[in-house]
């Protein structure tokens, strides 16, 4: 899905409003630069480890240092007397690890998943795929995509048993039967929304998997078609 431009942060400003931005899905695969961000109007940003190789459990809020926020758990004056409770050393000290990591490989890392996307998208067209936002601005490692009458959720269980794992809409509401709301406001039918497919690659990804899973892919969609054209 596309990202939200940061440039909605200067309408904020200008409004007299604190802006926070979601960048949990960006580290790693874009620059993110809170001192630029903030210049813009950027007042805070969250990010979270697992989304870069780290432990569960750590994340990170920088917060601009005129921004005055209540915590949440009070009482013991931990991290700064914004969350109380004993740190997650073990964690926090991995996070910072794998920032360093995914700061270190980011200009080979962005590059080669892109590449690794075109190569899925142009495979997917083939197949007969509807793409979502592929010409939007976005992470150079997601794939939205639907096939016309094939139920996402089916389509994802095949693929589980052939080795790969995909999601249906989003990570956070996969347990939310409805389509995905998001898809609804860009125009998509609520049938063909109901069949979205969510791809992610991964740094250690290689274009020989990319085919691997596009002839799994073409070999289930052409079974799912199959039996739903002897149901109909």
């Amino acid at each position: 899905p596309p990202l939200w431009p940061a440039s909605l942060a200067t309408q904020a400003r200008a409004a007299g409003a604190w802006f926070h931005t979601d960048a949990v899905q960006g580290v790693g695969k874009m620059a993110v630069d809170f001192r630029q961000l903030n210049a813009a109007g950027v007042n805070a940003l969250s990010l979270s480890a697992h989304k870069i190789g780290g432990p569960k459990g750590a994340a990170a809020l920088v917060l601009d240092k005129r921004l005055d926020i209540e915590p949440l758990i009070a009482g013991g004056g931990h991290e700064r007397g914004l969350r109380s409770g004993t740190e997650n050393v073990a964690a926090i000290v991995g996070f910072g690890v794998a920032c360093e990591l995914a700061a270190a490989r980011l200009a080979e890392v962005a590059p080669r998943l892109l590449a690794l996307r075109e190569q899925l998208e142009s495979g997917l067209v083939v197949l007969g795929a509807t793409l979502f936002g592929r010409g939007a601005e976005r992470l150079p490692n997601t794939s939205y995509f639907a096939f016309p009458d094939i139920d996402g959720e089916t389509l994802v269980g095949h693929l589980d048993r052939a080795g790969y794992a995909l999601a249906s809409g989003a990570a956070c509401s996969s347990a939310n039967p409805e389509p995905s709301h998001v898809l609804r406001a860009m125009g998509v039918e609520a049938e063909l929304a109901r069949g979205a497919v969510r791809v992610s690659l991964g740094a250690g990804n290689s274009a020989a998997e990319v085919d691997g899973f596009l002839a799994a892919l073409q070999a289930t969609v052409l079974r799912l078609q199959q039996l739903t054209a002897m149901a109909v």
